[in-house]
């Protein structure tokens, strides 16, 4: 499959091995199977989890957070900056980093064995140059590659910039419910909406790298203002925002950058209303047609609800019981509709760990000297 020989997985194996990124073991399964055969039970192969490290920021208005996964993916620890200053792209950076910083520091993770860091982030982006294109959620023009730029000089280590929608998305095809679907797509869901395509197993970017605007789909006209100027757009109505303005929480009618974390925190409120819990079906219902558009353009045999309204429970069952009711939706012979299995906090350490470990650009040069200076140190 992979097109090279016997002798060279070998040598690949050996040096992996040499580098503690992976590990023999013998599959019990194997040892009960040659119980009865002649010969030695097979021996099997695993990445070591605590051989390789990776680190995530969270840029969220919700739960700005740093943290730690495993090879395996598990999160191993995680810390919640406070008072980011998001008026400031360099600030914000800065902040993020320096948490990230400590948090490496007092969890005990040899840095030589980090991958990479992951950041997710409600913006457009261009993971190739590594720029936020343009963050209307925060008000921030396209910064030249300032965010990576200050988190490598406090962190050097390579920097994967993502969109939250499509990190998600990558997540969960990498290591969550997704994992063996090819064609899927995840609709993010809290104050605003945004989606993540996945088509044969590769995040659709688009033609000009900025795909998913789910959230300005025309709908209903609203008496508020999105982001974009308009009054119809998707992301008035089947949203926090929206929500929130239905809910009497609101003395505006357009979105302010400078409110995040009030839309944030009342929103979490909300949820945990259960007075609120006709409204929330109300957005859930609002967010189904778009859905079924979704639906009928790419086919994709899953569609993933995630982002804290997306995932809550009353939400949730508003889109599914309007599609089945509006659109006779059928998961039998039209799409999965599920609920996302990873957070926007794991999301951040996964893409680190999908694009620095588990990719061509696994810096093997750098973990294999890192494992000789280990054992130097260890026979000095």
């Amino acid at each position: 499959m992979c097109g090279f020989s016997e002798m060279a997985a070998t040598r690949i194996v050996r040096e992996l091995l040499g580098a503690g990124i992976i590990e023999e073991f013998i599959d019990p399964d194997s040892t009960e199977a040659k119980k009865n055969n002649v010969g030695r039970p097979k021996t099997g192969l695993r990445i070591v989890k605590n051989g390789l490290f990776a680190v995530g920021i969270t840029v969220s208005a919700y739960h700005s957070e740093v943290s730690i996964c495993d090879a395996d993916g598990r999160l191993c620890a995680s810390s919640r900056p406070e008072n980011v200053p998001f008026q400031s792209v360099s600030e914000a950076a800065q902040t993020y980093a320096q948490a990230l910083f400590e948090l490496i520091e007092s969890s005990g993770v040899d840095v030589d064995r980090i991958v990479g860091v992951g950041v997710a982030m409600s913006a457009s982006t261009d993971p190739e140059r590594g720029e936020i294109v343009e963050s209307e959620y925060f008000g921030w023009a396209n910064d030249a590659g300032q965010f990576c730029r200050e988190i490598k000089k406090i962190i050097d280590l390579p920097v994967e910039l993502e969109n939250i929608s499509n990190a998600l998305a990558i997540a969960e095809m990498r290591f969550g419910t997704a994992r063996n679907v090819a064609n899927f797509t995840l609709i993010h869901a809290a104050t605003f909406v945004g989606a993540g395509v996945v088509s044969e197993n590769r995040l659709v970017r688009g033609n000009s790298g900025i795909s998913g605007l789910l959230g300005h789909f025309r709908a209903e006209e609203r008496p508020l203002t999105c982001i974009c100027g308009r009054h119809d757009c998707l992301n008035l109505s089947a949203t926090g925002f929206g929500l929130l303005s239905r809910m009497g929480k609101l003395d505006h009618r357009a979105f302010d950058t400078s409110k995040l974390s009030f839309y944030a925190k009342t929103l979490l409120d909300a949820l945990e209303d259960a007075e609120a819990s006709d409204l929330v079906a109300e957005a859930g219902s609002k967010l189904a047609p778009a859905l079924d558009s979704v639906a009928k353009l790419l086919g994709p045999k899953m569609i993933i609800l995630s982002g804290y309204l997306g995932s809550n429970e009353c939400y949730f069952d508003a889109v599914r019981s309007t599609l089945a009711d509006q659109f006779d939706f059928d998961p039998q012979r039209s799409f999965q509709l599920v609920k996302g299995t990873v957070s926007s906090v794991e999301a951040a350490p996964l893409l680190a760990l999908h694009s620095f470990c588990y990719s061509d650009r696994l810096d093997y040069d750098r973990f294999a000297s890192a494992a000789e200076k280990s054992e130097e140190a260890a026979h000095g």
